[in-house]
């Protein structure tokens, strides 16, 4: 990448739009850490672990020496293997728990859609709460990826830990290059290092679900923009940026529905930092490759419902389940009707309940989103309604490491984003988190929202908090 254009993103005195989002973003997220850091302690107190507590600290500790000597210029060899290392354990530790259980939720859902694909039924499953023959309920990039890789190394939970560790260990690079493209080589590194052992990914990592893959398309989105920024502030007009970065928005809609709308958000602050004409430039660049991967998925939905159905038919019941205890019951004769036509009813019945009583509502939204943003269990979630489901033990040693690693991110991610606002000093990563923020909040409007729906979040609070940490020594040379 050019000087100049590589320049232009480091972090450097922040414009009033930065200092802003800063401020915004600590606030938030500060409410976000009293909140994990109170479950934590509940989760300390009332179901005290000592080997959960000691492998979290063993986290921690790992940790601390990658900043370290990420901040000092080199990571060593051995810290970043044991790193590795650590990471391999938890991802084995995931595939471990699912043997002789029976999956339920999504990753039995989307072991059912693999394995109707390589069964030549096309995607099709059976859900016990949403019905028969859903063929569009699920979005289809995730179930397709792993029928093909079922059909090269067989379906297994050891396959499918494979596919998620290839996965996140590609997410971990584009982490590691967008830190270094974005001018904080040395933040790029240790994050991407903590993201690959980041617990809730390496223990879900056994479990046949879609967020790795979700996250993946997040961070090369990421990676795409970083890219393009430097380029056009360079003087550059290369189509191709936009062709990346509509690929990876097209697929990121045909594996995570609720995020579809995400990189639009993301392009009213790209409007701010470069203009109208080179957004709406860069956004009809995109446009090709975008509707090339959507087609097929538009075309394949007529033939078969003959009706347009731009991600999937779970929309209506989503909006239905994200009334929570103010939810519609399901109408008799609904799983009678064609599957389109159930998810269309299911969103006017949520769209009465909402209309009659937004205050209630409202307060169900909040609810699930305060749930969703305290609580680190998106994997142990799924651990839970396996059959048998998890052990009290092994419940209890996971818990304090996934509540406690997030608990420390947060504060990290907090105590950093008012060290650059007290030193005055912008970085662009906060204000793409604070938008992601404000996205999923509004999506949460029309969908079921858990902690998975913010897991993408988590590559960007580590760029954040590691570049507190990697920081520190250079600010402290400073004084």
């Amino acid at each position: 990448m050019p000087a100049s254009s590589s320049a232009s993103l480091l972090p450097q005195t922040a414009p009033r739009m930065l200092r802003f989002a800063d401020l915004v973003l600590m606030g938030v997220v500060t409410v976000v850490t009293l909140a994990a850091g109170a479950v934590l302690i509940v989760a300390l107190y009332e179901r005290f672990e000592p080997f959960g507590l000691f492998v979290w600290l063993v986290w921690l500790l790992a940790m601390a020496l990658v900043v370290r000597q990420a901040g000092m210029g080199r990571i060593d060899w051995r810290t970043g293997l044991s790193v590795v290392l650590l990471s391999l354990l938890l991802r084995g530790w995931s595939a471990l728990l699912t043997q002789g259980v029976s999956l339920g939720v999504d990753p039995m859902n989307y072991s059912n859609l693999a394995s109707a694909v390589l069964e030549g039924r096309g995607l099709v499953t059976t859900d016990v709460h949403y019905g028969p023959d859903l063929r569009a309920h699920f979005p289809p990039l995730y179930p397709l990826l792993l029928a093909g890789w079922w059909a090269l190394l067989g379906a297994s939970a050891w396959s499918t830990l494979a596919l998620a560790t290839l996965t996140d260990a590609i997410a971990a690079w584009a982490l590691a290059d967008s830190g270094r493209r974005l001018g904080q080589a040395a933040a790029g590194k240790a994050a991407a290092l903590a993201y690959f052992a980041w617990p809730a990914f390496a223990l879900g990592a056994g479990l046949p679900q879609k967020e790795a893959l979700t996250v993946l398309l997040g961070i090369l989105l990421l990676r795409g923009l970083v890219i393009w920024l430097g380029e056009d502030a360079a003087g550059a007009r290369r189509w191709r940026h936009g062709l990346w970065l509509g690929l990876w928005w097209g697929l990121l809609a045909l594996t995570q529905a609720g995020l579809a709308i995400a990189p639009a958000f993301i392009a009213l602050v790209l409007i701010w930092q470069r203009g109208f004409w080179p957004t709406l430039r860069l956004g009809l660049t995109a446009l090709p490759t975008l509707l090339a991967v959507m087609l097929p998925w538009w075309v394949r939905n007529w033939l078969v419902f003959g009706a347009f159905v731009p991600l999937t038919t779970a929309s209506g019941y989503m909006a239905n389940v994200a009334l929570v205890n103010l939810k519609a019951p399901f109408p008799p004769g609904l799983f009678d009707l064609p599957e389109p036509e159930r998810t269309r009813l299911m969103g006017r019945l949520a769209r009465g309940i909402l209309l009659d009583n937004p205050v209630g509502a409202l307060g169900e939204y909040l609810r699930s989103m305060a749930l969703g943003f305290a609580f680190e269990e998106a994997s142990l979630a799924r651990f839970r309604h396996t059959s048998p489901p998890i052990s009290a033990d092994n419940h209890a040693r996971l818990e304090v490491l996934l509540q406690g690693s997030w608990t420390a991110l947060l504060a990290s991610a907090v105590v950093g984003t008012w060290q650059r606002l007290r030193r005055r000093i912008g970085d662009p990563v906060a204000l793409y988190t604070l938008t992601l923020f404000a996205a999923i909040g509004l999506t949460n409007l029309w969908f079921e929202f858990g902690e998975r729906h913010r897991l993408i979040l988590t590559p960007f609070l580590l760029l954040i908090a590691a570049g507190f940490w990697t920081g520190r020594r250079s600010w402290k040379a400073q004084r």
